[in-house]
């Protein structure tokens, strides 16, 4: 009787068959990766929008700056009596990339260039450009890390991506 087995030709074959298949699938995996990266970032984003105009309509002020330490008025009574809080379920201490969130109240044109404006913006650290121009695309409808609602400037080989949630005067 006969063993049957593979030849090593037939066993080589299916080896580049992997290979091929996997050359061609991982990039699309890796891209679907960092889609939801942005979305989930993106969500965030929405979640404090939302919670510090929710804030501002109660409590006729915007919350404390807030970058993971300290009280953060989004989830800790204010003690004012209009407060109706919490307004976050919970501040996310790190984004998808590692960095952090940061919410900056009050920054006077730091990321939004114009001097003597109140701004109220994320800063999202850490981000990788191609991520960076994603949410820029998402958020703006527009490219350029210079104009409208994101801004985004390097830090090493990251971005840190400020968008912008609430601005006394014109975005320009």
């Amino acid at each position: 009787m006969k063993k049957k087995a593979f030849t090593l030709i037939e066993l080589m074959v299916v080896i580049a068959i992997i290979g091929v298949l996997l050359a061609v699938i991982s990039p699309q995996v890796f891209r679907q990766i960092n889609k939801g990266k942005t979305a989930a970032c993106e969500q965030f984003y929405a979640a404090v929008k939302t919670a510090a105009t929710s804030y501002y309509s109660d409590n006729l002020s915007w919350p404390a700056s807030y970058s993971g330490s300290g009280s953060n008025y989004f989830l800790v009574t204010t003690g004012a009596s209009t407060w109706d809080g919490p307004y976050l379920d919970r501040w996310q201490v790190t984004n998808p990339w590692g960095g952090t969130y940061t919410w900056l109240n009050n920054a006077s044109g730091v990321a939004f260039n114009t001097a003597g404006a109140g701004e109220r913006y994320i800063t999202i650290s850490n981000v990788p450009l191609a991520d960076a121009m994603r949410i820029d695309l998402h958020i703006d409808g527009t490219g350029g890390a210079g104009s409208e609602w994101v801004r985004y400037g390097t830090s090493g080989s990251n971005y840190n991506v400020n968008i912008l949630v609430s601005r006394d005067g014109s975005v320009s």
